[in-house]
């Protein structure tokens, strides 16, 4: 056995390259959008994360089927790796961190939903504030409105909104 403390940034890459993929008997992705938020504070704060288990592939005695992660892109690729534990965590992380699209997650109540993640500066940086409060969960229209969608109460729709709000999208964080 043996421990590999490798960058989240890479093992990232991995994932999108389609080197570290899943075990097809793996149970899908289930993170709601609250645990998901919660994950992007720690990553920001540099807590740890926990530990990920990774299998490696290509032994002729591993033949399991394989799979890329929710919102990796597809590829031929053969895998190197394959997640055996932190699928949960390392699946959160690449779709709110990396991937381009909004993250299909799930409310509290189990409703699904899909999101962007930003990180409000002024609150991410004031030590009075938890931090998990600085990361907002923002709809796919990358707008946040109230009275039944007649008034926006945010905006980061543009690049411009982004900096007049004072947010920056979780996207950036590892890049």
């Amino acid at each position: 056995m043996k421990t590999n403390d490798t960058p989240i940034l890479d093992l990232m890459k991995d994932i999108s390259r389609g080197k570290i993929q899943l075990p097809d008997f793996q149970r899908g992705w289930v993170w709601d959008d609250n645990r998901i938020r919660g994950l992007i504070a720690s990553i920001t704060q540099n807590f740890p994360v926990g530990a990920a288990m990774f299998l490696e592939y290509g032994n002729e005695n591993v033949r399991f089927k394989y799979r890329t992660i929710e919102g990796a892109p597809t590829t031929n690729a053969k895998p190197e790796y394959l997640i055996l534990d932190g699928q949960q965590r390392l699946t959160s992380i690449y779709s709110s961190l990396c991937s381009p699209n909004a993250v299909e997650t799930r409310t509290d109540r189990g409703g699904k939903i899909w999101r962007f993640y930003y990180i409000d500066i002024t609150k991410a940086i004031d030590p009075a504030v938890d931090r998990v409060d600085a990361i907002v969960s923002v709809p796919e229209t990358k707008q946040i409105t109230s009275d039944f969608g007649r008034k926006i109460d945010l905006d980061v729709s543009t690049a411009e909104n982004e900096y007049k709000n004072k947010t920056v999208s979780s996207k950036y964080y590892l890049g």
